[in-house]
């Protein structure tokens, strides 16, 4: 997916708009786009695990205490606004267990 698939809301710029406003070489525009094109398609992930994982929307909110709605709005929403806690138990209820490290940028 390109920049220019990504879906454009009247409420929000989009990743080309907020882009034009800064001062970029080519190379560093073309690193954001290619940055912001995989985030793009990371954030339709959440349900394509748990569909691969052969686990049902019911199983999932009854693991995590919740309704099915609730974690069909989550799997709708994706990662942007998702609370890690709630990443946590979602993917727990898919049988997995959600780890973070933290390494150095290298300069």
């Amino acid at each position: 997916m390109t920049i220019a698939d990504s879906k454009r809301s009247a409420d929000f710029e989009t990743v080309e708009d907020v882009l034009d406003g800064f001062d970029l070489t080519p190379t560093e525009r073309s690193q954001i786009e290619a940055r912001t094109s995989e985030l793009l398609a990371l954030d339709a992930c959440l349900k394509e695990l748990r569909v691969a994982a052969g686990v049902r929307q019911k199983d999932v909110a009854q693991a995590m205490g919740v309704t099915k709605s609730s974690v069909a709005q989550l799997e709708a929403r994706g990662l942007a606004d998702a609370k890690l806690s709630t990443l946590a138990r979602y993917f727990a209820g898919l049988g997995y267990r959600l780890d973070f490290a933290l390494t150095p940028i290298e300069a």
